[in-house]
């Protein structure tokens, strides 16, 4: 008997009762399963079965580390809403089964979730992706976690669709068969190679390679496109890694049934760089750029509700909290200005819009996009003419490009 068709029988000496079958892995097949004592059921849990011959050949790793770096995660001192995003685990072993002896895990049923992967698909078959908040905030959480694991000095190195739970719309990492130890990086990978980091193929891993491998995940949920993926078979080495290098980013805009999001075009690309130097290096980068894209997108509803008191707040706290680039600043600054323009408080607004002003001309950040330059232009002019200061505003148009 094969380990997946195991359904309905009771392994381990009658501990485990095995229902229905969740999915299979590399090494052996995923039971929804009772755990059982006598004659009672204790709990349900999820039951990872290591095939028999991936057991006999010592190919258990992967269950070691399954168990092993969620369980360092666990143990740390991070908050518990930071602990929520992993899946416990409660035993692990050998045990007799009709199959043969199968290594085992035992670890928490997540109820009533889906996985990342069951979710593109959905989106894929509808033709419509999720909205840019909805991704925002599903990156984040993700990036919480991950945040988490690299601390506790752990590398997931498998990250893809169906190693990500969505429960009651909460974040669960999964398996971490193929996870290393942040000092031990050179432990050999054996996962899809489609979810390869460009630096994976000559055996390095990194916090950086598991940004990548994110990367990728939520580029397919933002576009649907998963660019690495041959319907035909994976290629040779070479030709996998020349895949990454010859790969050109492709905004959300050029995809039909996104949501276009500047703020997410930036960020994937940052997660997608050839180099893993030129990418985000650590998952708090990440987290500090997706604050403020939500921020960004909380802003924007509010002024386009023309909830301007709201859309104020939203501005000041942006402008108050993390460091931003130039753009961002200046972005945050036109927000200001309109929120308060909206509340009749003409002379505060033209401050913020001049300081706007002021930032763009002294970091030449609109030098090759004008027209960005002379919107602020044509919002202080208006401005001027709604403050009674028709002449300003005719001698301020002048300065447009």
């Amino acid at each position: 008997m094969n380990v997946s068709e195991l359904s309905g029988q009771t392994v381990g000496d009658g501990k485990y009762r095995l229902l229905i079958r969740l999915g299979n892995g590399n090494f052996g097949t995923v039971y929804r399963a009772q755990e059982m004592m006598g004659s009672q059921v204790v709990r349900e849990v999820a039951l990872k079965l290591y095939s028999p011959e991936a057991t006999k050949a010592g190919n258990v790793e992967g269950m070691l580390q399954d168990c092993a770096l969620p369980a360092r995660i666990m143990a740390s001192d991070a908050p518990i809403e930071h602990k929520r995003h992993f899946v416990s685990i409660y035993s692990f072993g050998k045990m007799d089964t009709p199959a043969g002896e199968c290594a085992y895990v035992a670890m928490e049923l997540v109820r009533g979730g889906d996985t990342l992967e069951d979710i593109i698909k959905r989106c894929k078959r509808a033709k419509h992706f999720p909205r840019e908040s909805v991704i925002v905030d599903l990156m984040t959480q993700f990036f919480t976690a991950l945040s988490l694991a690299h601390k506790e000095n752990v590398l997931h190195r498998d990250i893809k669709g169906a190693n990500v739970m969505v429960q009651n719309g909460v974040v669960r990492v999964m398996d971490f068969g193929m996870g290393a130890y942040l000092d031990r990086p050179d432990t050999p990978l054996k996962t899809t190679m489609s979810i390869y980091a460009p630096e994976n193929f000559d055996g390095r891993y990194t916090a950086a390679s598991d940004i990548y491998q994110a990367g990728l995940m939520f580029y397919e949920l933002y576009t649907g496109c998963a660019p690495f993926v041959d319907r035909f078979g994976a290629g040779s080495m070479l030709e996998e890694r020349k895949k990454r290098i010859d790969f050109v980013f492709k905004p959300g805009a050029a995809f039909p049934g996104t949501d276009p999001s500047p703020r997410l075009d930036e960020i994937l690309s940052n997660c997608l760089k050839v180099s893993e130097m030129a990418r985000y290096q650590s998952a708090e980068e990440v987290l500090h750029a997706l604050q403020g894209a939500d921020s960004a997108e909380a802003l924007r509803m509010a002024l386009l509700d023309e909830d301007y008191p709201a859309a104020e707040k939203l501005a000041r706290e942006a402008l108050a909290g993390a460091r931003h680039d130039d753009l961002e600043r200046i972005g945050f600054l036109k927000s200001l200005g309109e929120a308060l323009g909206g509340q009749g408080r003409f002379a505060e607004a033209l401050e913020s819009y001049t300081e706007a002003l002021e930032t763009a001309e002294r970091t030449g950040v609109f030098f090759h996009t004008p027209s960005k330059y002379n919107e602020i232009i044509d919002a202080m002019c208006v401005l001027y003419l709604k403050n009674g200061q028709a002449g300003t505003a005719r001698l301020f148009s002048r300065k447009k490009r």
